[in-house]
């Protein structure tokens, strides 16, 4: 399938001040959607799928949720209150595609941040998801859903594959890696191909949106996180948007982290999270790595055994991407 490039997008725009950026803005990225965003949400998926067949007919929009991740952390349980509001969200967000053609990121961190629950909330959290399934999956015929995976250095496969059962992806597609994370493509391919095994052969999805020069480790890990994730210096593009990926379990590799997007003010002249930031951007253009055949990933993957890239779980400290 051919994916919607959104030409109205804030990449588009800073592109045209800066050329060079059109080598994120000339791809396909995941429009993102929460109530942080858009007060209505059915008004406005629908409005951005009828954009996409209108400008152009035939490409499939890449869309994802971030909506059940609050920003709690420390033995947290949703309320109840919490749940149904989120239920009203996922039902108006799934009546907002109805029949349109799409492929959906369904709740980017919300199996990563499974550690800042309690054991209750862990339920929650997993009834959460498979209601969402449940509406979407009978609500959105022409809708291909991914479920949040995490990402290879922060959550055992084992884990994760536990907690992709209970939430329900035996109905989907399948489930996508990598979301806010830098991890290399090898690596993420490896850990994907660990959890397919415990999921009954699930297929899976790849962000390869800024992992080009592969995750920068902190000086202290078990303080810092296994990852700097917020707007990290020196990394860069990596391996374009496409379907033809040469692994029979990869469905794609996808940016669902629509590259160039500011991770928080974290830095200095970062914007807040989610503002779109040229200088950032151009720096992922300049580190870009696109390589992408089979036996390059094998090549990296050797190099990850050898301990000359790093492949180590560590202390795991998740960016919040709340749009």
């Amino acid at each position: 399938m051919r994916f919607f490039v959104d030409q109205g997008s804030a990449a588009a725009s800073a592109a045209r001040q800066y050329p060079a950026l059109w080598a994120i803005a000339g791809q396909p990225g995941a429009a993102r959607f929460g109530s942080f965003s858009y007060p209505n949400a059915a008004d406005a998926v629908r409005n951005y799928l009828r954009d996409a067949a209108r400008t152009a007919p035939g490409t499939v929009p890449m869309i994802a949720t971030y909506r059940v991740v609050d920003g709690h952390c420390g033995n947290w349980a949703d309320p109840p209150a919490d749940q149904a509001s989120y239920l009203s969200f996922i039902s108006g967000f799934a009546h907002g595609i109805g029949r349109h053609r799409a492929v959906l990121f369904l709740e980017m961190d919300a199996l990563i941040t499974a550690g800042c629950l309690s054991p209750y909330g862990v339920e929650v959290r997993m009834r959460e998801l498979r209601d969402a399934i449940n509406v979407l999956t009978v609500t959105c015929p022409n809708l291909i859903v991914y479920l949040d995976a995490g990402a290879g250095d922060a959550l055992p496969a084992w884990r994760t594959a536990g907690l992709l059962r209970r939430a329900g992806v035996a109905k989907i597609a399948g489930f996508f890696v990598n979301a806010t994370h830098f991890d290399w493509t090898a690596h993420e391919v490896r850990y994907g191909e660990a959890i397919s095994r415990m999921t009954g052969g699930k297929h899976f999805v790849v962000n390869t949106g800024e992992n080009g020069q592969g995750p920068l480790h902190p000086p202290n890990v078990l303080v810092q996180g296994n990852e700097v994730l917020c707007n990290p210096p020196g990394r860069g593009l990596g391996p374009r948007p496409t379907t033809n990926t040469g692994i029979p379990n990869v469905d794609a590799f996808a940016w669902t982290s629509n590259p160039g997007e500011s991770g928080g003010a974290c830095a200095p002249g970062a914007p807040p999270t989610g503002a779109y930031w040229p200088a950032y951007a151009l720096m992922l253009v300049r580190n870009a790595d696109f390589t992408i055949n089979v036996s390059a990933i094998a090549r990296q993957a050797r190099q990850i055994e050898a301990g000359v890239l790093p492949d180590r779980h560590r202390h795991h400290r998740h960016r919040h991407r709340r749009r």
